[in-house]
């Protein structure tokens, strides 16, 4: 049992990972209720953030990482849906898509997109991860983020044999 430790991921790395499925189900809250991030952010950390830490064994989450991915997805959701679609088969659209579905995609999309001093193939991996825990389509949710990843990173994801 001493061995399972060293399988974890560094610390910062569960940390940022927490607050990736925080900024999930925030969307996926917001998207349910209508409401704003900053109306119920502080009662969703209040309740909901023993259990993500927990989860993730990490003592906090990347607060600072949660705010900014969590806002931005809110108030970046129309570029996000555009680059989304435009990743989507022929006949697919967000609104056809779960709700659930759209809260990964959206918040992969904004790492992807905005956030470029994350590597992308990270970013893929961890929403793809993210959609297993979630109960997502997981392959689903992997093909649209690497399209997303190959067209807004196209120079960081060509290599490695992608020619």
């Amino acid at each position: 049992m001493a061995d399972a430790g060293k399988e974890l991921k560094p610390v910062p790395v569960r940390r940022r990972s927490a607050a990736r499925l925080a900024a999930v189900q925030l969307s996926y809250q917001g998207q349910m209720s209508g409401q704003s991030v900053a109306e119920f952010l502080p009662a969703f950390l209040t309740h909901y953030s023993d259990d993500i830490r927990k989860s993730f064994r990490v003592k906090d989450i990347d607060h600072a990482h949660l705010n900014a991915l969590s806002t931005a997805v809110e108030a970046q959701r129309e570029l996000l849906d555009s680059a989304l679609g435009d990743c989507l088969a022929d006949g697919w659209t967000m609104d056809r898509l779960t709700v659930l579905d759209r809260a990964v995609l959206r918040a992969g999309a904004c790492e992807l997109l905005t956030m470029s001093h994350l590597p992308a193939r990270a970013v893929v991996s961890e929403y793809a991860a993210i959609a297993d825990v979630c109960g997502c389509d997981v392959g689903f949710i992997n093909a649209v983020m690497d399209r997303v990843a190959r067209k807004a990173r196209k120079v960081e994801m060509t290599g490695r044999g992608d020619v």
